[in-house]
């Protein structure tokens, strides 16, 4: 259970990562604060004046355009894992509600009065912030999740009869239903996690990864390809997307091609095979 846990947190999330999901990300909590403030006024904002409406907005959507576009760029996670998310979530209604109380809140207070008020402005932005942040990540999931699918069907359809492009590896979880079913061709590496497996593939121009539970040992013997091969106890690799191959005491260093950020070790164990793989992807070119 533990390992499912970690395994959850570590999962990437890629749908954050380009200037249009962020817009979208920054329009649809500015869009949802202001007609949540409109209809339930916290801090009786309705008594204040219709200008601090527009204020408590602009504060909001300064302090996301400062997070996710300078302060992401500077020292900010270059792609979101869940469990960097959630402090970075926190960051950021804690950022709004320091500004919130600098700006409105009265002088001459005790610290333990400013403490209290500051936790207080903290939850209730939390109240306003929590459910479109969610929302959109749903949303954003689910249409990555369909977009895949579209282009997946797309790629089936126009499939080849070249070695390995037209073949699909299927992937069954429990109750025997299909997890995944990607051609050999998309699939990049899959990696250990326990008693789960990773398996990272390309669609389009998108870098996704599948938590499946299963063994190596499982999926050797589901694997067809013989260009994917086992390289380290927790690694196989598809040879056609090896971009770099340095060589180690112990065996070798690769880089794969679409993500160069990762480094993936050959072990002595396995060089011998993995040497003879690179021979004949030599061969066929």
């Amino acid at each position: 259970m533990r390992k499912r846990i970690e395994a959850i947190l570590k999962q990437d999330i890629p749908y954050m990562d380009s200037t249009r999901s962020k817009l979208l990300l920054i329009g649809f909590i500015s869009l949802y604060s202001f007609i949540f403030i409109n209809i339930y006024a916290p801090y009786n904002i309705n008594k204040w004046g219709e200008n601090y409406y527009w204020e408590f907005i602009l504060i909001g959507l300064s302090v996301f355009i400062f997070t996710q576009f300078i302060l992401r760029t500077l020292f900010g996670p270059k792609r979101f894992k869940i469990y960097s998310l959630l402090p970075w979530g926190l960051m950021e209604m804690g950022l709004m509600a320091v500004i919130f109380e600098l700006t409105y809140s009265p002088p001459m207070r005790t610290l333990q009065e400013q403490i209290s008020e500051f936790l207080l402005t903290f939850w209730q932005i939390g109240l306003v912030v929590v459910v479109p942040y969610t929302l959109f990540l749903w949303y954003a999931q689910i249409n990555q999740k369909i977009s895949s699918f579209k282009e997946e069907i797309q790629f089936n359809t126009k499939g080849t009869n070249g070695e390995g492009i037209g073949e699909l590896l299927i992937l069954n979880g429990e109750n025997n239903k299909v997890v995944l079913a990607i051609k050999y061709n998309q699939l990049l590496y899959i990696k250990s996690a326990g008693n789960y497996l990773e398996l990272f593939y390309f669609t389009g121009e998108k870098i996704n990864k599948e938590l499946i539970r299963m063994s190596f040992k499982e999926l050797e013997d589901i694997i067809k390809d013989t260009k994917v091969i086992r390289i380290h106890r927790s690694y196989m690799v598809n040879t056609i997307h090896i971009s770099t191959a340095k060589k180690t005491k112990k065996g070798y260093t690769l880089g794969i091609q679409y993500i160069p950020e990762e480094k993936i070790p050959v072990s002595f164990g396995y060089k011998t095979d993995f040497e003879k793989a690179l021979q004949l992807k030599r061969m066929s070119h």
